[in-house]
């Protein structure tokens, strides 16, 4: 296997969203705000995204009343590429690992 994995964190930008698919199985869908200084070749650089957010299954089941707009958090797990309906291709969080900071 190869490796897949994205450490963030953020603020929530929206109330998280909640849905059941047509399998039962249960997800929620957020973005969070990035906002930091990293270091890049001995100088400091400001780095900002926005990263869609999805947890599934039973972790979106616990969390389910705890999310709300403007928590801070750490996330980790996994990025995958999706096109909304009408086409359009970006990257995607699938959290495995929540911490409110």
């Amino acid at each position: 296997m190869t490796e897949n994995f994205l450490c963030l964190s953020g603020v929530v930008t929206e109330k998280p969203t909640f849905k059941v698919s047509p399998s039962g199985v249960e997800h929620c869908h957020f973005t969070i705000e990035h906002r930091s200084v990293q270091k890049e070749v001995e100088l400091p650089r400001n780095a900002y995204c926005y990263m869609p957010i999805v947890i599934s299954g039973n972790l979106a089941v616990q969390l389910k009343n705890k999310l709300s707009k403007g928590m801070q958090l750490k996330i980790s797990g996994f990025i995958t590429f999706q096109k909304s309906a009408n086409n359009i291709g970006k990257l995607v969080l699938h959290a495995q690992y929540i911490e409110q900071i």
